[in-house]
Protein backbone atom coordinates (compact mmCIF):
# COMPACT_ATOMS: atom_id res chain seq x y z
CA UNK A 1 0.00 0.00 0.00
CA UNK A 2 3.03 2.21 0.76
CA UNK A 3 4.33 1.56 -2.91
CA UNK A 4 0.89 3.26 -4.19
CA UNK A 5 1.03 6.27 -2.27
CA UNK A 6 4.85 6.63 -2.89
CA UNK A 7 3.81 6.46 -6.78
CA UNK A 8 0.88 8.74 -6.37
CA UNK A 9 3.31 11.27 -4.69
CA UNK A 10 6.38 10.68 -7.61
CA UNK A 11 4.02 10.56 -10.49
CA UNK A 12 0.65 13.01 -9.79
CA UNK A 13 -0.23 13.12 -13.57
CA UNK A 14 0.03 9.80 -14.28
CA UNK A 15 -1.68 8.59 -11.64
CA UNK A 16 -4.42 11.55 -11.68
CA UNK A 17 -4.97 9.61 -15.36
CA UNK A 18 -5.57 6.50 -13.90
CA UNK A 19 -8.39 7.49 -11.59
CA UNK A 20 -9.65 9.99 -14.02
CA UNK A 21 -9.78 6.74 -16.57
CA UNK A 22 -11.02 4.22 -14.05
CA UNK A 23 -13.88 7.43 -13.20
CA UNK A 24 -14.27 7.17 -17.20
CA UNK A 25 -15.10 3.09 -17.49
CA UNK A 26 -16.90 2.96 -14.05
CA UNK A 27 -19.17 5.90 -15.67
CA UNK A 28 -19.52 4.19 -19.08
CA UNK A 29 -20.42 0.87 -17.38
CA UNK A 30 -23.07 2.60 -14.96
CA UNK A 31 -24.65 4.27 -18.03
CA UNK A 32 -24.58 0.50 -19.97
CA UNK A 33 -26.05 -1.33 -16.76
CA UNK A 34 -29.00 1.49 -16.18
CA UNK A 35 -30.15 1.03 -19.84
CA UNK A 36 -30.01 -2.76 -20.19
CA UNK A 37 -32.89 -4.02 -21.67
CA UNK A 38 -33.90 -0.84 -23.79
CA UNK A 39 -31.62 -0.94 -26.55
CA UNK A 40 -31.92 -3.64 -28.73
CA UNK A 41 -29.68 -4.63 -31.89
CA UNK A 42 -30.67 -5.04 -35.13
CA UNK A 43 -32.03 -8.05 -35.68
CA UNK A 44 -34.04 -7.57 -32.45
CA UNK A 45 -35.34 -4.66 -34.08
CA UNK A 46 -36.62 -6.47 -36.74
CA UNK A 47 -38.28 -8.72 -34.39
CA UNK A 48 -39.88 -6.16 -32.38
CA UNK A 49 -41.17 -4.41 -35.40
CA UNK A 50 -42.50 -7.49 -36.79
CA UNK A 51 -44.45 -8.12 -33.39
CA UNK A 52 -46.26 -4.24 -33.97
CA UNK A 53 -43.65 -1.57 -32.93
CA UNK A 54 -43.68 0.98 -34.34
CA UNK A 55 -40.00 2.80 -35.50
CA UNK A 56 -39.95 6.01 -34.97
CA UNK A 57 -37.19 8.09 -37.10
CA UNK A 58 -35.16 10.86 -34.92
CA UNK A 59 -33.48 12.10 -37.37
CA UNK A 60 -34.17 15.77 -39.70
CA UNK A 61 -36.88 15.19 -42.75
CA UNK A 62 -33.59 15.25 -45.12
CA UNK A 63 -32.06 12.83 -43.74
CA UNK A 64 -35.52 10.68 -43.44
CA UNK A 65 -35.64 11.13 -47.18
CA UNK A 66 -32.56 9.82 -47.92
CA UNK A 67 -33.09 6.28 -45.98
CA UNK A 68 -35.37 5.65 -43.04
CA UNK A 69 -37.05 1.57 -42.36
CA UNK A 70 -39.68 0.86 -43.63
CA UNK A 71 -43.21 2.27 -42.06
CA UNK A 72 -41.12 4.67 -40.30
CA UNK A 73 -42.45 7.98 -38.55
CA UNK A 74 -40.12 10.85 -38.67
CA UNK A 75 -40.08 12.61 -35.50
CA UNK A 76 -37.16 15.15 -35.39
CA UNK A 77 -35.91 15.53 -31.61
CA UNK A 78 -36.61 18.76 -32.05
CA UNK A 79 -40.44 18.47 -32.41
CA UNK A 80 -40.45 15.23 -30.11
CA UNK A 81 -43.04 17.70 -27.55
CA UNK A 82 -45.17 18.85 -30.28
CA UNK A 83 -45.95 15.01 -30.91
CA UNK A 84 -46.74 13.48 -27.30
CA UNK A 85 -50.03 12.89 -27.86
CA UNK A 86 -49.80 10.74 -30.48
CA UNK A 87 -46.67 9.06 -28.44
CA UNK A 88 -48.50 8.28 -25.75
CA UNK A 89 -51.21 6.20 -28.22
CA UNK A 90 -48.34 4.17 -29.43
CA UNK A 91 -47.48 2.95 -25.75
CA UNK A 92 -49.21 0.19 -25.93
CA UNK A 93 -47.92 -0.55 -29.40
CA UNK A 94 -44.46 -0.26 -28.41
CA UNK A 95 -42.34 1.85 -30.39
CA UNK A 96 -38.55 1.97 -31.87
CA UNK A 97 -36.46 5.01 -31.85
CA UNK A 98 -34.06 5.31 -33.57
CA UNK A 99 -31.43 8.31 -35.09
CA UNK A 100 -28.10 7.36 -36.70
CA UNK A 101 -25.97 6.40 -34.57
CA UNK A 102 -28.32 5.64 -31.59
CA UNK A 103 -26.90 8.73 -29.36
CA UNK A 104 -30.12 10.93 -30.30
CA UNK A 105 -32.76 8.11 -29.10
CA UNK A 106 -31.34 7.39 -25.62
CA UNK A 107 -31.86 11.51 -25.12
CA UNK A 108 -35.24 10.78 -26.67
CA UNK A 109 -35.93 7.87 -24.43
CA UNK A 110 -34.77 9.69 -21.28
CA UNK A 111 -36.61 12.40 -22.14
CA UNK A 112 -40.22 10.47 -23.15
CA UNK A 113 -39.64 8.42 -19.72
CA UNK A 114 -39.27 11.50 -17.85
CA UNK A 115 -42.80 12.72 -19.33
CA UNK A 116 -44.16 9.49 -17.92
CA UNK A 117 -43.91 7.34 -21.56
CA UNK A 118 -42.82 3.91 -21.65
CA UNK A 119 -43.40 1.02 -24.40
CA UNK A 120 -40.31 2.50 -26.27
CA UNK A 121 -36.70 0.54 -27.13
CA UNK A 122 -33.77 2.59 -28.92
CA UNK A 123 -31.90 0.99 -31.95
CA UNK A 124 -28.18 -0.20 -30.68
CA UNK A 125 -25.89 1.67 -33.18
CA UNK A 126 -28.84 3.30 -34.75
CA UNK A 127 -29.17 3.05 -39.01
CA UNK A 128 -25.47 2.63 -39.01
CA UNK A 129 -25.70 -0.92 -37.00
CA UNK A 130 -29.22 -1.66 -39.19
CA UNK A 131 -27.45 -0.86 -42.45
CA UNK A 132 -24.29 -2.52 -40.97
CA UNK A 133 -26.37 -5.87 -40.85
CA UNK A 134 -27.31 -5.27 -44.26
CA UNK A 135 -31.06 -4.72 -43.59
CA UNK A 136 -33.23 -2.90 -45.52
CA UNK A 137 -33.94 0.57 -46.17
CA UNK A 138 -36.06 2.65 -48.07
CA UNK A 139 -36.10 6.27 -49.16
CA UNK A 140 -38.25 9.40 -50.33
CA UNK A 141 -40.82 10.98 -48.04
CA UNK A 142 -43.69 8.98 -47.88
CA UNK A 143 -47.36 10.92 -47.70
CA UNK A 144 -47.42 10.92 -43.81
CA UNK A 145 -50.87 10.08 -42.38
CA UNK A 146 -52.45 12.55 -39.07
CA UNK A 147 -50.36 10.75 -36.11
CA UNK A 148 -52.85 8.34 -35.37
CA UNK A 149 -52.00 5.29 -33.71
Amino acid sequence: MEAIFAYAANHPLLFGGLLLMFAIVFGNEMRIARRKGTDVSPPEAVALINAGAQPIDLRAAAQFEKAHILDARNIPLSDLDQHLPALQKLQERGMLLYCETGGAALKAADTLKAKGLSGMRTLRGGLTAWRADNLPVFSGRKTRKKDNA
